[in-house]
C-alpha cells in the first residue's frame, strides 16, 4: 500500500515541475515596416496578396555601382543577365526561358509609365545604375492592371521621396577596361526635388564586338502640389 502512494506523489511532483517551467528564451526582433507601390494601393507588404520582392538601395549598393543585375539577382525566382556589356537579358520564375535575347513577357514600368514599347521590348541600356533607386518584382500574371498574361512586372523608382540637396560623384574601374563615373548634383526643399545626374561607362568587353560606350544624362524632380 505504501508503494502505490509514493509513487503517486511522485508523480504528481514531477508533473508540477514540469508544468511550472517557462520558456524566457525569446528574441526581440524589430522590422521596419515596408510600403510598396504594386498595384497602385499604397500598402504595407504584408497586406498585399501577391508575391511582391522588393530591392532597395541598400541592396542595390551592397554589388557596387556598375550595374543593376547582381541585386536583382538576389529575388529568388528571378534571374538577370548581361549577355554583353549594356545588353540584358531578364525572366521571373521561368518566364522568357524560350527568348533567347532581350527581356520579354516581363513589363517594365518606370514611375509608374510604361518602360516597355507597345512590341514588348524593355531598353535597359538606357538607363544608368545611378538613376534607379529602388525596384518592386510582381512575380507572375500582374492581373489586369498591368496586363493579363504577363511572367511579371518590375516598377523602377529613380528618385527617392527623401533625397538631399547636395554635389556627389562616383567613379570605378574594372576588368576589361572597364570605366563608370557618374556625376549628380540634386536640390530639395519641402515642396519639391530636383536631380541632374550624367554618367559616362565604358569596357572593351571580353571580345571586338562587345565593346560598349554609353553616356547618359538625365533630369529627375517631384513637385509637390499640395495635401
Amino acid at each position: 500500500m505504501l508503494k502505490p502512494i509514493l509513487l503517486f506523489f511522485t508523480g504528481i511532483f514531477l508533473l508540477k515541475n514540469m508544468n511550472g517551467q517557462e520558456n524566457n528564451d525569446t528574441i526581440p526582433a524589430l522590422l521596419d515596416q515596408v510600403i510598396i507601390r504594386a498595384y497602385e494601393q499604397n500598402r504595407a507588404l504584408k497586406d498585399v496578396a501577391a508575391p511582391v520582392a522588393i530591392v532597395g538601395p541598400r541592396q542595390l549598393g551592397r554589388f557596387g555601382y556598375s550595374s543593376l543585375l547582381p541585386a536583382v539577382n538576389t529575388v529568388p525566382g528571378v534571374r538577370m543577365e548581361e549577355r554583353s556589356p549594356g545588353s540584358y537579358r531578364l525572366n521571373i520564375r521561368g518566364s522568357s526561358l524560350r527568348s533567347p535575347f532581350g527581356v520579354r513577357n516581363v513589363k517594365i514600368y518606370l514611375n509608374g509609365i510604361p518602360f516597355t514599347d507597345p512590341g514588348g521590348s524593355t531598353y535597359f541600356n538606357q538607363l544608368s545604375f545611378f538613376d534607379v533607386s529602388g525596384i518592386e518584382i510582381i512575380k507572375g500574371p500582374g492581373s489586369s492592371l498591368y496586363g493579363a498574361g504577363t511572367g511579371g512586372v518590375m516598377l523602377l523608382k529613380t528618385m527617392d521621396d527623401s533625397i538631399a540637396g547636395g554635389l556627389s560623384a562616383n567613379y570605378s574601374k574594372g576588368s576589361f577596361n572597364t570605366d563608370n563615373l557618374n556625376v549628380s548634383a540634386s536640390a530639395a526643399n519641402i515642396n519639391f526635388s530636383n536631380k541632374i545626374s550624367w554618367s559616362h561607362q565604358t569596357s572593351n568587353g571580353y571580345r571586338q564586338q562587345s565593346a560598349m560606350r554609353r553616356d547618359l544624362a538625365s533630369w529627375q524632380t517631384i513637385i509637390k502640389a499640395g495635401e
